[in-house]
C-alpha cells in the first residue's frame, strides 16, 4: 500500500495510524511531489487526511506501549528529511509495537540503531543553531506582513522586528523556536528557513510555523542595525591576534555552511 500525506509530522503519524489499522506489514509513504517507487503494478496512493485527534491517539498508543523517549526519537528522526526515512520509521514503529519497552535494549540492531543515529544528528543540528542564529533588526514594510500559510499581504503598518535567516540540513525550526521564545519574549522576531521556504513567527510569547513563504526581497535593515553590524564586524576583525591565526581550527568551530548568514563573517566594515 502507498500512503500520501501532507509532509508534516502530524500527517505522517496519521498515515502510520491508517497503515496499522489496515493490517499491512509494508507501507510506502509519499510526501507532496514524491512519485515513490511502486513500480509498474503499483496502485494509486491513498490520500491520508491530517487530523490532530488521529495523530494524538497514535502518540498516546506509542508512548504507552513503548516509551516517551522512543516517540521523541521518532520525531527527531522524521525531521532529518533523509531519503527513505518514512519507510525506516515505519519499521521502527512496527518493532516498537511488537517489542514494547524491550526496544530500549535493541539499540545495536536495525532499524532502532539507524533511527537513533538520525535522531542524534537532528538534535545536534538544532543545538548548534541555537548558537549560530544571528538576528538583525529590520523594518517590515507595510503590505508585506505575513498572514496565513501562503504569505498573503495585509494592510498593517510597518513594524520593527528581529529577523534571522538559516539554511539547516534538517527541519529544525520547531525545535529551536522554544529556545528563542524564552530569550526574546519582549519583542517580535522571525527565523526564516530559506531551504524549506518556511519560517517561525513569534510575538508576545507565542510562536507559529508558516510554510510556503517566498519573499520577493530581504527586508531592509534599520539604521541602528546597520551601525551595530558595522561595529560588530570591526570588533570581530580587529580583535583577532594575527600570530594565532588558525583557519583550520576556526573552520572546525564555525563550519563554512554556517557563515553565509553570520554578520561577523561579512567582509564589509
Amino acid at each position: 500500500m502507498r500512503y500520501s500525506y501532507d509532509g508534516s509530522f502530524e500527517g505522517f503519524l496519521c498515515a502510520l495510524a491508517v497503515c496499522l489499522e489496515s493490517g499491512q506489514r509494508d507501507g510506502e509513504f509519499l510526501r507532496p511531489g514524491a512519485d515513490g517507487q511502486g513500480g509498474l503494478f503499483a496502485g494509486a496512493a491513498l490520500d491520508v487526511v491530517t487530523e490532530r485527534e488521529t495523530a494524538l491517539r497514535f502518540r498516546e498508543r506509542f508512548v504507552s506501549e513503548v516509551s516517551r523517549e522512543a516517540f521523541a526519537t521518532l520525531r527527531y528522526a522524521f525531521h532529518s528529511e533523509v531519503a527513505g526515512v518514512e519507510e525506516l520509521l515505519w519499521r521502527y514503529v512496527v518493532v516498537g509495537l511488537e517489542q514494547g519497552r524491550r526496544m530500549r535494549y535493541m539499540l545495536a540492531r536495525d532499524p532502532v540503531s539507524s533511527v537513533c543515529r538520525l535522531s542524534r544528528k537532528v538534535v545536534h543540528e538544532a543545538h548548534r543553531f541555537t548558537g549560530f542564529v544571528r538576528f538583525r533588526e529590520v523594518s517590515w514594510p507595510a503590505g508585506e506582513e505575513l498572514d496565513g500559510e501562503q504569505g498573503q499581504a495585509t494592510d498593517r503598518p510597518a513594524v520593527s522586528l528581529l529577523y534571522a535567516r538559516i539554511e539547516p540540513d534538517a527541519d529544525i525550526l520547531t525545535f529551536i523556536a522554544p529556545h528563542f521564545r524564552e530569550r526574546l519574549n519582549d519583542r517580535p522576531w522571525m527565523i526564516h528557513d530559506l531551504r524549506r521556504s518556511s519560517l517561525v513567527l513569534c510575538d508576545q510569547g507565542s510562536w507559529r510555523l508558516v510554510r510556503g513563504v517566498a519573499l520577493a526581497c530581504p527586508p531592509g535593515l534599520t539604521a541602528d542595525e546597520e551601525l551595530c553590524s558595522r561595529l560588530w564586524r570591526s570588533y570581530f576583525q580587529r580583535m583577532a591576534i594575527p600570530e594565532r591565526h588558525n583557519p583550520r581550527l576556526q573552520q572546525n568551530l564555525v563550519p563554512l555552511r554556517f557563515r553565509a548568514h553570520l554578520v561577523e563573517f561579512d567582509g564589509s566594515v
